[in-house]
């Protein structure tokens, strides 16, 4: 399997609320801007989602891999995972779901589409909010100034059942393919 970010999905609100974890989670589109993120169809949390219509996405980085682990191999019909975990609800601005402090980059979403694809549910979702740690970012002023380093993401290889970190940087996108053009 191949790389992809961990992230904690979050539905409810700040009285009571679900964390899953899942690296299922992509940009669909950008005008309007819109996530997809999928989970399982027998587990609670998709079932949550259907019900509640809005979820946070939080990017975990790699100094939460052991609460990002926990939220996934445990289930919020049973558990407080915030509460056992450790990790910090912080109120969203346009949606009841809360964002998890210690994540990086926290985006709230309104449940716009869901469709269900084999055993699992698939879920569309309009970004209304994008929240990031200013410290994780080269220029304070300038939002697309993103350092990755400082991000340190949580990243999950399915295959073999790993979490690992990012390594260096060998190129800038669209500009490397350049040296090609004549």
């Amino acid at each position: 399997m191949f790389p992809l970010p961990v992230a904690l999905v979050v539905t409810g609100d700040m009285e009571q609320s679900n964390i899953v974890t899942i690296a299922w989670v992509s940009l669909l589109t950008s005008s309007p801007p819109t996530l997809g993120v999928s989970v399982g169809t027998k587990g609670f949390s998709g079932k949550q989602i259907l019900k509640n219509k809005h979820f946070t996405v939080n990017i975990a980085s790699a100094a939460i891999m052991v609460e990002a682990d926990f939220c996934g191999i445990t289930s919020g019909k049973e558990r407080d995972k915030f509460k056992e975990s450790g990790l910090t609800k912080m109120p969203s601005r346009h949606i009841p779901s809360p964002i998890i402090r210690e994540c990086p980059l926290n985006f709230e979403c309104r449940l716009v589409n869901h469709s269900v694809f084999g055993t699992t549910n698939h879920f569309a979702g309009e970004i209304l909010e994008i929240h990031m740690d200013t410290d994780k970012l080269r220029d304070v002023n300038d939002p697309a100034s993103f350092d990755t380093a400082a991000m340190d993401p949580l990243v999950y290889i399915g295959g073999a059942r790993e979490y690992r970190r990012i390594g260096e940087k060998i190129g800038d996108a669209y500009q490397i393919g350049k040296q090609l053009i004549r």
